[in-house]
């Protein structure tokens, strides 16, 4: 979360752990290499030097004591600047308090906007559902409707269906308009199928058109009498005229003049048929029309507008659930980064201020490598003379010089703080308040996150009538005040 970026830097300005890393390691192997202990000392032994009375260090370990002691010197700096580094720390420790009262005040207040900012957006979606629930209801309520609507049942099995009425019709006229075609059965599966597709095309939207028969406006029943009528009307005139038309070719006449004469001879004598298979062509033609009729009749549910209102309501469920999901997953993904940010941000002030109280009480890391290291100046020191002397001792046809008994040691350092209770007190104080801002936030955070889920309502408390009365309360809430 960015508001705490502010925070991590200012906790990780010092950069500093209590470690070893801060003192320079000391290679007696290397300095034993770089000053030629061991050449130096049997070179100056082999010319008795130093002198048998010389009671002082000689220039080789100077030198010696030098390295050591300038390895020495850059740790205790390195040390000081660590120490002054957590001083600094905890001299800041209220201020580091503020600054995650700010930040957590700031995360708290960024995830409630949030929180907001979808309360607004599911506003629009509650709304909707309710007003489309409200819609349904009163819908089933004018025509006196019980039962749920039945829903189209898609464009693929609608064609399907009428694909198959067309070629079972089809498949079964195509020998009877066979003879007489110059194409033979190809041209009469062609007629057949082109009687058919207009035969169960016009049906099924009659079937369609006739579902105003089931309305409670009577202006929309009568125009659904109407297509029923003229359906009846419609399925009768083309089946009969093809049969006629069958008639026409089985007595000779030819195709084109058959089409011209069909219409004509039904209109004389509609029932007037020569052959059975011009009454099996009614027949079948029939069937196909009726189940043409009855197709379209349940494609959408029989009272009109009924499965409309249906698909409304379920649209608005289904854009309510899909942004009450995304709230949700948002609001929940957004709160989990608030919390670890949050406490991350107390971890790191709490160990901050606790490393700077250990470094400058003496209870720390720190100070036992100084200690460490401190010994090693002085090991180290020790071995690296001792082997200058050895070598210059086993060389020397003198005495060794009384220097060369005298050992050397660095001067104390004194690692230790005067106590100040009031100060560690103060600061551990402040670690506490940081820890309890911090929850606080947390607190606030998921306090937040539920109130927004219980406002997120349920499709069903919705429908029920629950945004009503939630509006109602508020408004007289509002009042009140």
């Amino acid at each position: 979360m960015p508001v705490l970026d502010k925070l991590k830097t200012m906790l990780r300005s010092d950069d500093l752990l209590p470690s070893l890393s801060i003192f320079p390691a000391i290679d007696h192997a290397k300095i034993r290499k770089d000053l030629e202990l061991d050449a130096e000392g049997a070179k100056r032994g082999a010319r008795n030097l130093p002198a048998s009375e010389t009671t002082t260090p000689d220039h080789i370990e100077a030198s010696i004591v030098s390295r050591i002691e300038e390895s020495r010197r850059s740790g205790l700096e390195n040390f000081e600047n660590n120490r002054q580094v957590y001083n600094e720390r905890l001299a800041r420790a209220g201020a580091l308090r503020k600054e995650v009262e700010i930040v957590a005040g700031k995360a708290s207040g960024d995830y409630q906007a949030a929180v907001r900012g979808w309360k607004m957006v599911m506003t629009t979606s509650t709304e909707r559902l309710y007003e489309t629930y409200q819609h349904r209801e009163v819908f089933r309520e004018r025509h006196a409707l019980s039962r749920p609507a039945k829903h189209f049942e898609g464009w693929v099995k609608f064609v399907a269906t009428t694909i198959i009425f067309v070629a079972i019709e089809a498949g079964l006229n195509m020998f009877m308009f066979s003879s007489g075609n110059e194409q033979g059965m190809a041209g009469g599966l062609l007629t057949a199928t082109i009687f058919s597709a207009v035969n169960v095309a016009i049906s099924l939207l009659f079937g369609v058109w006739a579902c105003g028969l089931n309305h409670s406006n009577f202006v929309r029943k009568f125009l659904g009498l109407l297509s029923f009528v003229f359906w009846i009307a419609f399925a009768l005139l083309i089946n009969l005229t093809i049969a006629h038309f069958r008639d026409l070719i089985d007595s000779g006449v030819d195709w084109g003049a058959a089409v011209r004469q069909a219409l004509p001879a039904m209109s004389a004598d509609p029932l007037g048929l020569s052959s059975m298979d011009s009454l099996f062509l009614v027949l079948i033609g029939g069937l196909i029309s009726t189940l043409a009729f009855i197709k379209g009749w349940h494609a959408f549910d029989p009272f009109p507008g009924y499965s409309r209102v249906e698909r409304d309501l379920a649209a608005a469920r289904a854009h309510h659930a899909r942004e009450f999901e995304e709230a949700f997953h948002e609001l929940t993904d957004k709160r989990d980064d608030a919390i670890d940010e949050l406490r991350d941000a107390d971890q790191e002030v709490r160990d901050g201020i606790s490393q700077a109280i250990d470094a400058l009480y003496g209870h720390s890391t720190l100070n036992a490598h100084l200690r460490t290291f401190l010994d090693q100046c002085d090991t180290k020191l020790a071995y690296l003379l001792a082997v200058y002397r050895d070598a210059n001792v086993a060389a020397r046809s003198e005495l060794a010089p009384p220097s060369f008994t005298h050992s050397h040691r660095f001067s104390s350092f004194d690692i230790g703080v005067p106590a100040d209770d009031a100060r560690r007190q103060n600061a551990e104080a402040e670690a506490e308040k940081v820890t309890s801002t911090v929850e606080r936030a947390i607190a606030e955070i998921f306090a937040n996150f539920s109130s927004a889920i219980d406002e997120f309502q349920l499709p069903e408390e919705i429908q029920q009538g629950a945004l009503r009365r939630s509006a109602v309360a508020n408004t007289s809430i509002g009042g009140m005040s």
